[in-house]
């Protein structure tokens, strides 16, 4: 039979062996998971093929034809070159809006909730017009079909009311804005899960500039953006308008607050999408240089040679309606250029 002093011998071997071994567990398995990250870095895992789910896409159509062959480019990337993009990407389908029996109704009384003429004036079978019997300047232009809208003031007959200061500050026109929208029901996950962007307007003549603070601001606006899809950044023809926009004055008057309120939010079926095979970044340079690319936004710099800082994917966002949101690469140059290339391989665009 054991003594007491070999049992204590014996336990306090157990002990130490037990610590070693939970020890040499957790270090163990620190440096496979750091071996497993830095091999999974070195060699990753390949996607799946690409399934071509939708067949030939059709191709995107942009804003209007930009004017590119003024510019010549040169590439300064911190690689070095054109970095290489991923071979395939998502492709979303987007459902088109069915007309609906009661979309009028439901137009007239949003007209009427925001202090507006119910009676509808049609400019369009989808695209209906509301006026503002105490307040002509202000005017509501709704699609029912697409419960895309804008309402404005048309603050250029009127400049008087920038006479009134009470412009709200940055925090208070997001959640100003952030409000009107979930009050009507118009602040889903596309936009909660978005960003936000304030930027200050100063009244020069009869036109709203830009401005650098909202001690020298006439108005303030609020940009709503869309959340990224599938890590990318989705961008509208105006790199710089969100789908959800508000343009606020200082005035008094309820009516004459809100200058702009621009909403186009075209839905997107993040359940419905397949994969397709994408043109090499260096074909997407190549089209740059050769001219076959939309600017989205033009250099302020009056030059001609425009410096190309850095090249990734994302998704173009059309105001128009579209049957797919497809990939593009995205062209980032010195003073604010940018500059759009769609992104799937040419043998599956229509």
């Amino acid at each position: 039979m054991a003594n007491l002093t070999e049992t204590a011998y014996y336990t306090r071997r157990t002990i130490n062996w037990s610590i070693l071994a939970v020890i040499s567990y957790i270090v163990l398995r620190f440096f496979w998971s750091v071996f497993v990250a830095v091999w999974l870095e070195i060699f990753p895992p390949k996607p799946p093929p690409p399934n071509f789910r939708f067949g030939k896409l059709p191709a995107l159509k942009f804003s209007e034809a930009s004017p590119s062959a003024q510019f010549t480019y040169r590439l300064e990337t911190i690689v070095g070159n054109v970095p290489v993009a991923s071979e395939s990407a998502a492709v979303y389908f987007m459902p088109k809006p069915a007309a609906n029996l009661l979309a009028l109704s439901r137009t007239q009384d949003f007209a009427t909730r925001l202090g507006l003429d119910p009676s509808p004036i049609e400019e369009t079978k989808s695209v209906y017009r509301f006026e503002d019997v105490t307040a002509p300047l202000r005017r509501l232009r709704y699609d029912i079909v697409s419960n895309n809208f804008i309402l404005r003031y048309g603050f250029e007959q009127d400049t008087g009311l920038f006479s009134d200061r009470n412009i709200p500050g940055v925090d208070a026109a997001i959640a100003e804005g952030k409000a009107m929208l979930q009050t009507f029901a118009l602040y889903g996950t596309d936009l909660s899960q978005g960003t936000s962007k304030v930027s200050f307007l100063k009244l020069v003549g009869d036109k709203l500039l830009g401005t650098t603070s909202l001690s020298q601001a006439d108005a303030v606006r609020v940009d709503f953006f869309r959340k990224n899809v599938s890590g990318m950044r989705l961008f509208p023809p105006n790199p710089d308008e969100g789908q959800a926009v508000f343009v606020f004055s200082g005035s008094k008057n309820e009516k004459k607050k809100i200058l702009q309120i621009a909403y186009t939010l075209w839905p997107i079926d993040y359940e419905t999408q397949g994969t397709y095979a994408l043109k090499p970044s260096s074909t997407a340079w190549e089209e740059l240089q050769a001219g076959r690319v939309y600017i989205a936004r033009y250099p302020t710099s009056a030059a001609t040679n425009v410096v190309i800082r850095q090249v990734y994917l994302g998704y173009y966002d059309s105001f128009d309606p579209q049957m797919y949101l497809q990939p593009v690469f995205v062209f980032e140059g010195d003073y604010g250029f940018l500059a759009y290339v769609p992104a799937v391989a040419p043998e599956w665009v229509e």
